[in-house]
């Protein structure tokens, strides 16, 4: 009998301490995302001001102009924006610079790098390679995206938004003449993870997520002119009602928008081999 009891005891201590360890990890959760993120990045003539900072070295070509190490011409040739400074944290924590291009494009990465479940972006013109290959890390990783564009701006020269269509990110453009003109990223929105979990009936993992949310907004569109060139701002915010707001937008915009591009693309395809296969020999 008192053998009997010792077991009871020790399985009601084990249940005891089982759900006392998950309640505890789900309060440290909690508390790690309950901290609010406020952040502005700013672009403006003194983006570039350190350019040479992140070059390990430089040599003049015979036409005069200043080149790279690697042979690609600098962020500032001919006065215009040819290629921004790669954005390596090791140069990153040497750079002085509060308005450092490669800073700025490195502190995007990290938000993107760190998305766990959803990344929701509508973006007028986006051609920087290395935030288009943030996207297609987070694709790997299994995080679910969705991308609005402009309808003429997303097959403009060095658009990003090609490359991701064929990767397997679902794209929808406006079909009319009004543009498409927002800059603006969402990251994991408790609204979507919410969305996503009830399609895959997975309850128990929604209860155990938490996440705020980050919203990415401003006047920069993702190219080399937008942040190395221009006067631009982009404010980071995990504000919950900043995050709604725009995740009840996106998810607006998403089911009004019916032009997909890979759904364009795959037509546009068929008609092609459709016309070779009728042409005569």
């Amino acid at each position: 009998m008192r053998y009997c009891l010792y077991g009871a005891s020790a399985i009601v201590i084990s249940e005891i301490a089982y759900h006392s360890y998950f309640w505890l990890k789900n309060q440290i959760s909690k508390y790690a995302t309950s901290k609010e993120i406020m952040e502005v990045i700013w672009t403006n003539e003194l983006t570039q001001s350190c350019v040479s900072k992140h070059r390990r070295f430089t040599t003049a070509s015979s036409s005069g102009t200043v080149s790279t190490s690697s042979g690609s011409p600098t962020m500032t040739e001919l006065n215009r924006i040819v290629k921004l400074p790669s954005p390596k944290k090791s140069q990153l924590s040497e750079c002085s610079n509060p308005f450092c291009a490669a800073y700025n494009v490195g502190r995007l990465l990290e938000f993107i790098d760190s998305a766990k479940y959803s990344l929701d972006l509508a973006m007028y013109t986006f051609t920087s390679y290395d935030l288009a290959q943030a996207f297609s890390r987070a694709l790997k990783r299994g995080v679910l995206i969705r991308i609005i564009s402009d309808h003429e701006m997303a097959y403009s020269s060095g658009s990003q938004i090609i490359p991701l269509t064929k990767a397997g990110v679902p794209i929808r453009c406006n079909s009319n003449t009004m543009f498409m003109h927002h800059k603006f990223c969402i990251i994991d929105s408790p609204q979507r993870i919410d969305a996503i979990f009830k399609k895959q009936n997975n309850k128990s993992a929604a209860k155990r997520c938490h996440t705020r949310g980050l919203v990415l907004t401003g006047s920069l569109n993702w190219t080399m002119q937008g942040f190395g060139g221009n006067w631009e701002n982009i404010l980071i915010t995990s504000n919950a009602e900043c995050v709604r707001t725009y995740a009840e937008e996106f998810e607006r915009m998403w089911n009004a928008f019916n032009f997909d591009m890979k759904s364009a693309a795959a037509s546009a395809s068929t008609s092609a081999a459709a016309a070779a296969v009728a042409s005569p020999k």
